[in-house]
């Protein structure tokens, strides 16, 4: 665009001088007409002006939609008229109806001219700056006044009393006519004052023009103020600077209105037609390129087609959820003879997703190179199915985004890992029943031995030894026995709790304190600390002491003499956790992730004093999870383990209770959940 801009100046600035020639040849005409016959001179002038003043108006009115300056159109159009009104007194004068003499007439027509244009002027320059959408219908108004102002002002203008007035010597008449003559240089200057923020919109060669207009309105005011009686005497100057005057508004509406958008709209075309040539010329190259294009893409199309016939692995490629294309392995897995019978089918058909996975799926051609992985069934055309790997990303072939489909048969690896699960689980069933013999068989063997020795016993001390042995060992099968059948309980959901309201942190403590004599047996110490006096909870107290004497009768079996045991109560607001700490052997790392399961034991010892069935954790990790609770244990191995206990604690209300917690369980309950440490 900024060379059509400049070509456009630069094509008025080379005709400029053309008009100034023309100008010069009719003021030479005017001038030898001035000198031969003054009355030819004022009927030629009349008529020269009065013509350019009418052209200038009706190519104004004609353009002002098309013009690239709408101020200088409207401009031109009240100029126009005013001049055009100054040559049609004789029309005028039968309009009045009232014989007028043409020197009152023209006085009139003159004065009333130089008013309306200051005005109009000014006006027009600002709606042009500030509302230029409102600049035609302003100027419809204004020409409306200036038909009202003319039908008003011409009999008050036009008489004797009027033209004496104006050619008198007095000091009003001089202000008056020097304030006239003042009126249209200020206006214009005025103007373009106000014009001077959108300067820019106006060409270099219209500036030039406006520039010599105000100059030849200023200079022909000035001379018709100092040196000539207005309308009187042989005024051939200001003849020549009004027809001058007249031109270079023509000149400039035809820049404007003609030349400026007609030249525009050819070097637009111009460049247009270049441009077109260039993008014919770009089009045929990126034609070649893509002939080339088409038959690299022949080419490698062919090669995917063998590659993808070598790849192991069973291979689709989808357009949406439709398969568009697969190789051997995938003709293998879905048992089809040929790839119709596959091509347009829906892969969801044969692969069994869930919408979260089908939805993923639907959005992979938005997120190019990301990848889908997962296991799923698949139905194979002859109904089999089969359990498979999946994997999907995106690729750019045959011009669109596809979706690449590689697929694993794993049902032999799955069912190879259910068997070896359940030879696990056999095995873990197995050792179960070996531990649990043994430890049934080996209490047994006690019993029986010590009732053999006490058969030869002397002494009463011999008596009581063997005595305490059965009874210790009696003990044993009973813890044994008790937790199978809580197992037995807890699978056929058998268990029902009764829960109280009590003091937990006072129950931990109590429950603590009756714990302390197995401490003591092994020189053990205990700490126990709390965040809070009292915390009241809704459980059932049987379980949850049978839950703590298991892992404090644990942690006591577990720790060496002389060891340390840390019992907490901690607050959680909504929640409260009891922390057992010990400083026992601990548990290796890849038992501990199993140490809650079923059958499944630490082997933390190998003594008989530490074995275990393994069911004892597995216990109390179902009775707090019917508490709504949790627990979790953490540990290194021989630096001792901590288990967390973490129960929910609901608000129950205001309750008080001023006894202190009594506990359920009985010295020979006890007895028996301790018994084997002994």
């Amino acid at each position: 665009m900024s060379t059509i801009k400049t070509a456009k100046d630069q094509f008025i600035t080379q005709h400029l001088y053309k008009h100034f020639f023309i100008l010069t040849l009719l003021s030479i005409l005017f001038i030898f007409l001035f000198t031969y016959d003054l009355d030819a001179f004022l009927a030629c002038t009349k008529l020269i002006l009065f013509v350019m003043a009418a052209y200038l108006l009706i190519n104004a009115i004609s353009t002002r939609h098309i013009t690239q300056n709408a101020f200088l159109s409207y401009m031109s159009i009240f100029y126009g008229a005013i001049n055009v009104l100054q040559g049609l007194q004789i029309i005028l004068d039968s309009l009045l109806k009232t014989p007028v003499n043409s020197y009152y007439l023209s006085m009139a027509t003159h004065h009333l001219g130089k008013l309306s244009f200051s005005i109009i002027l000014v006006i027009v320059s600002y709606y042009y700056v500030h509302k230029p959408k409102k600049l035609e219908h302003i100027s419809w108004y204004l020409t409306l006044a200036f038909i009202v102002i003319c039908t008003v002002g011409m009999p008050l203008f036009a008489n004797e009393r009027f033209a004496t007035f104006v050619n008198g010597h007095s000091l009003s008449a001089l202000f008056f006519n020097l304030t006239l003559n003042l009126l249209i240089p200020i206006a214009l200057l005025l103007s373009f004052n106000i014009l001077s923020p959108v300067h820019s919109k106006f060409s270099s060669t219209l500036k030039l023009i406006m520039l010599i207009f105000v100059c030849l309105v200023s200079i022909n005011e000035t001379i018709s103020f100092f040196y000539f009686v207005p309308l009187s005497g042989p005024s051939i100057v200001l003849h020549l600077f009004k027809m001058s005057s007249l031109y270079l508004l023509i000149i400039g509406q035809i820049e404007c209105c003609i030349l400026r958008p007609f030249s525009e709209l050819y070097l637009q075309q111009e460049v247009t037609e270049k441009d077109r040539e260039h993008t014919h010329q770009e089009l045929y190259k990126y034609s070649l390129y893509a002939k080339q294009l088409e038959n690299n893409l022949k080419n490698r199309t062919n090669h995917y087609e063998r590659i993808l016939s070598l790849f192991p692995e069973p291979f689709l490629l989808c357009i949406d959820d439709k398969i568009l294309d697969t190789n051997q392995a995938s003709l293998d897995l879905f048992h089809s003879l040929n790839k119709h019978n596959l091509a347009g089918t829906s892969l969801f058909s044969y692969l069994k997703l869930d919408e979260a996975t089908q939805q993923a799926y639907q959005e992979l051609p938005s997120h190019p190179g990301e990848l889908l992985k997962g296991e799923t069934s698949l139905i194979t055309l002859n109904h089999e199915i089969y359990d498979i790997e999946y994997l999907f990303t995106t690729t750019y072939l045959h011009d669109s985004v596809n979706i690449v489909c590689i697929l694993r048969n794993i049902t032999e690896k799955k069912q190879k890992v259910v068997a070896e699960k359940a030879l696990e689980q056999q095995n873990l069933k197995l050792s179960y029943f070996s531990n649990l013999s043994h430890d049934i068989k080996m209490p047994i063997n006690i019993i029986y031995s010590a009732l053999q020795m006490q058969t030869h016993a002397i002494t009463l001390q011999e008596c009581r030894h063997y005595t305490s042995m059965m009874q210790s060992n009696s003990l044993r099968l009973l813890k044994l026995i008790n937790n199978i059948l809580d197992v037995t309980k807890l699978d056929n959901n058998m268990v029902n709790l009764s829960p109280e309201v009590f003091n937990l942190v006072d129950a931990v403590e109590t429950l603590c304190e009756m714990s302390y004599l197995y401490m003591k047996e092994k020189e053990i110490t205990y700490t126990f600390d709390t965040d809070i006096d009292e915390k009241y909870i809704r459980l059932d107290p049987g379980a949850f002491e049978r839950i703590l004497f298991n892992l404090l009768s644990n942690a006591i079996k577990y720790t060496p003499v002389g060891g340390k045991l840390f019992i907490n109560v901690l607050d959680l607001d909504h929640a409260i956790q009891i922390h057992i700490q010990d400083t026992g052997i601990g548990i290796t790392p890849d038992k501990l992730e199993h140490i809650f399961d079923r059958f499944i034991t630490a082997e933390q010892g190998t003594s008989s004093k530490e074995h275990s069935c393994g069911i004892g954790l597995s216990i109390v990790r179902d009775l707090i999870h019917l508490m709504g609770g949790t627990i979790k244990c953490e540990s290194i191995p021989t630096k001792g383990s901590i288990f967390i206990i973490t129960l929910p604690t609901p608000p129950l209300g205001d309750i008080e209770i001023d006894y202190p917690y009594q506990a359920t369980y009985t010295s020979h309950n006890i007895k028996i959940e301790f018994s084997d440490i002994n």
